[in-house]
Formats: structure tokens, C-alpha cells, sequence
């Protein structure tokens, strides 16, 4: 019996029950539907976690700190400074047992090899943002532009670096200085005040500097790290940092610092050296595989699932065609009688377990992509998220889902399938 010929009269047997039929599929389908929106949301997420990585830091940057100190849990012997601990711990960075980059760190990171520059993180802590006319409005923070940082811009744009007289604004920031819309804000003056902290109360200082507005940045999916932030280049933050900090105790101690190099390959070489100079260091490939290893973690949980309905779905495929041996005894004898070999009639059943495998991976797969599709954008909105896809179904995927599900329809089938084969046509026949 030729091989088609087997693979359509098994499709023929199982129309002929189509409700067993339907329901065996159904329960594989529950299982396939697991895994499939398990590997779809699997590979989603690491699209969507490598977008923000990208996006909000360069191959060739590490992200570098102090090593901190073991923690002391025993008692501190008391010393009396003349100062209250909390004006202690906020006017010198080493009371709180925080070991901070200096000026010295910054150096001699700088002299390793394959380091083409280090910029620490400034931060500056200002006043407020106002420009001619308008109110004065609460800066939450002043960072540093990077061109590796992807900005989803609402108007103008930056090609390279900014020039130390040139800021870029967020929205909101652009809407309440009075700016008609973002394009409106494009080339305008904005000033931004300082205050000295070095200064004694009795006689306060203070400084506005004046920026120019390079572009106005909108909410974007991926670009966190400057989300919310108005920036200056590194040159334009450094000044307001030593104007702010100057002949503080706080001056020259930075907690973070950007380094970068000269080609991705050397990036975990200066991790490592760095290591033995008593830094710590983090590259976007660290941070990358820290969120994928967890999200791989969920998703095993879920195909743990998938495959658990799978495992309850063989007991089914061995019952369905147990059953159907049983019924169609007579049918078996008869073939065999008319010259249909042992092994045609195992490969009957296995390729009708093989169909039932098939429809079930079929449904539960097609219903997960349907699902998908459907889903997508609800979470995008329930996440407010722009142009994100966190359920990726991938057809190689899909396809090889359908085709593991045959395969292990088959096996299920292998026993009642030897049932068959093993029948004596005689008896078979006279089995009423």
C-alpha cells in the first residue's frame, strides 16, 4: 500500500468519528496553544529588552562604580564630630559608607588601554527652568546627552553631539514654558538657574544659564535612561556641576561613570582590568543577558504548563485509538485478510495519530497567533507602549511546535497501533 494512499485513508478513518476526533485534537490544542504564546512572548520579550539596551547604551560603553565596602552589621563605636548624623551623612558622601569615583578613579581609568574616554555622571541638581515671560517650573533632573541613546523626537533633531549652548526639552517641559507647540520651542532661549552651594546662607548665589533649544523630545517605548530629563552636552553639565558643587565636600565624588572603547570586542578586556583596580563595570551585554535569563525563566514556567496539558493529552491519543482498535476489529481483519501487510497496518494508526497531532497543534497554534494579534495591542495600550511587539510569533516556531506535537502523537500511538498490527485476521473476522 503506497504511502499516500495510507496517510488519506487515515484521514478518512478519522472523519468518520469526528467528535472523538475533535476532542482528542482539542485537549493537544490546549497544550499547543501554552507554548506557543509561551515562545511568542519568550521572543518579545527579548526583542523588547534588547530595543531598551540599545537604545539607551552604546556596545562600546561600560557603565562603571566603586566597589562598595562589606556591609558592617556590628555596632559602630560612636564619634562625636560636633554634627548631627543626618547633616553628617548628607554633607560628606563617605559617611554613609558609599565609596564614591574621585578625580584620581576618572585619571586612571582613562590610562587603560583600549579607553577612549571616561565622563563621569554629573547630574547637576539646579534650581529651575524658566525663559522670558513665563513661569519658573522645577527641574527634576539635568543628565547628559549621548548620541548612543535612541530619542524619539517631537521636534527638531540632533546629528552628533550638542554644543554646550544648546538643551534638549521633554513635552511637557515645552508646553508649560509657554511654547505653542514643539516646533514653536526650536531655536528659542531658555534659562536655567544655579544655586552655590558653597555659598554661605547669609549671602546666597546664584547663576542663570542660558540654552538654546536643539529639540524637543516626546515619550518613547525604549529610551528610559533619558526619559523625563532635560539635556545639555557633557561640557555644558560639567559646568553646572562645579558651579553648584564647588569647594563642597560632595565636589569630585561621582557614583557613576561612563567609559568607553575603542571596539565592542575589547569591552569585557576592560571590564576585567577594571575588576582588578577595584571597579565594578557593566556592559549593555551584561544587562542584556541579566533580563533575558529571567525572562527565559518565565517562559520555561509556561511551557512547563504547555507541556503538562501535553502529557495529559497522550493518555487521550492512547484511549482514542485503543478505542478505535476496538471498533473497528472486523475492518482490521479484513485488510489483512485481503493481503494488507502487519506493518501498513501499524503505519495506518500512526499516521491517524500523526492527523490528530496535526489538528490539535493546528487549532491551539492558530488560536495562539489569533490571540496574539489580538492582544498586542491591548497591552500596548494597558502598558502605554509605541511601537512595540511583545508577542512575537515566529513561523519557524510555530511550525516547529506543530510538527514536536506529531511526533509525539505518534509515539502515543505506537501501542495501539502494535494492537492492530498483532490481530489475527481469523479472529478479527469472527469478532462480532
Amino acid at each position: 500500500m503506497r504511502l499516500t494512499d495510507t496517510i488519506k485513508r487515515a484521514g478518512r478513518s478519522l472523519r468518520n468519528a469526528k467528535a472523538r476526533t475533535l476532542l482528542t485534537s482539542l485537549a493537544i490544542g490546549v497544550g499547543a496553544f501554552t507554548i506557543t504564546l509561551s515562545l511568542a512572548a519568550g521572543q518579545g520579550g527579548r526583542a523588547y529588552t534588547d530595543e531598551i539596551v540599545t537604545a539607551n547604551t552604546s556596545v562600546n560603553e561600560l557603565l562603571v562604580t566603586k566597589k562598595q565596602p562589606e556591609a558592617n552589621s556590628g555596632p559602630k563605636k560612636y564619634e562625636d564630630t560636633g554634627v548631627s548624623a543626618m547633616a553628617g551623612s548628607m554633607s560628606n558622601p563617605g559617611a554613609a559608607d558609599i565609596a564614591y569615583l574621585t578625580q584620581d578613579d576618572i585619571k586612571a581609568m582613562e590610562k587603560l588601554n583600549n579607553v577612549t574616554s571616561v565622563s563621569p555622571n554629573y547630574s547637576p541638581s539646579v534650581r529651575y527652568i524658566t525663559r522670558e515671560g513665563q513661569d519658573r517650573y522645577v527641574v527634576e533632573s539635568v543628565s547628559t546627552f549621548s548620541p548612543s541613546v535612541t530619542l524619539k523626537y517631537a521636534a527638531g533633531s540632533v546629528d552628533g553631539n550638542l554644543a554646550n549652548d544648546e538643551i534638549i526639552l521633554t513635552e511637557e517641559y515645552a508646553k508649560v514654558l509657554g511654547f505653542s507647540n514643539p516646533s514653536d520651542a526650536i531655536g528659542k532661549t531658555v534659562e536655567i538657574r544655579a544655586d552655590k552651594l558653597s555659598a554661605p546662607v547669609s549671602a546666597p548665589e546664584n547663576k542663570l544659564f542660558p540654552f538654546k533649544v536643539k529639540a524637543v523630545s516626546s515619550k518613547s517605548g525604549f529610551a528610559f535612561r533619558a526619559q523625563g530629563s532635560l539635556l545639555v552636552s557633557n561640557d555644558a553639565a560639567r559646568e553646572l556641576y562645579e558651579y553648584i558643587n564647588k569647594d563642597t565636600r560632595a565636589y569630585g565624588n561621582f557614583l557613576l561613570a561612563s567609559v568607553q572603547v575603542n571596539d565592542e570586542k575589547n569591552a569585557t578586556s576592560v571590564k576585567d582590568e577594571l575588576s582588578t583596580k577595584g571597579f565594578e563595570a557593566q556592559t549593555a551585554e551584561d544587562v542584556l543577558g541579566a533580563i533575558n535569563t529571567f525572562i527565559n525563566v518565565l517562559q520555561g514556567i509556561l511551557i512547563g504548563f504547555g507541556a503538562l496539558a501535553v502529557l495529559t493529552s497522550i493518555f487521550g491519543i492512547i484511549n482514542t485509538q485503543y478505542i478505535s482498535v476496538l471498533e473497528r476489529t472486523q475492518q482490521i481483519g479484513l485488510m489483512k485478510a485481503l493481503g494488507m501487510r502487519r506493518r501498513d497496518v501499524g503505519r495506518l494508526f500512526k499516521f491517524e495519530a500523526a492527523w490528530i497531532g496535526f489538528l490539535g497543534g493546528a487549532i491551539g497554534s492558530g488560536m495562539a497567533v489569533i490571540a496574539g494579534l489580538i492582544a498586542n495591542p491591548l497591552i500596548n495600550s494597558a502598558l502605554k507602549l509605541e511601537d512595540v511587539t511583545l508577542l512575537q510569533f515566529n513561523p519557524i516556531a510555530v511550525a516547529s511546535v506543530i510538527i514536536g506535537l506529531m511526533i509525539i502523537a505518534i509515539a502515543a500511538g505506537i501501542l495501539p497501533a502494535r494492537k492492530a498490527a498483532k490481530l489475527d485476521p481469523i479472529e478479527a473476522l469472527r469478532t462480532e
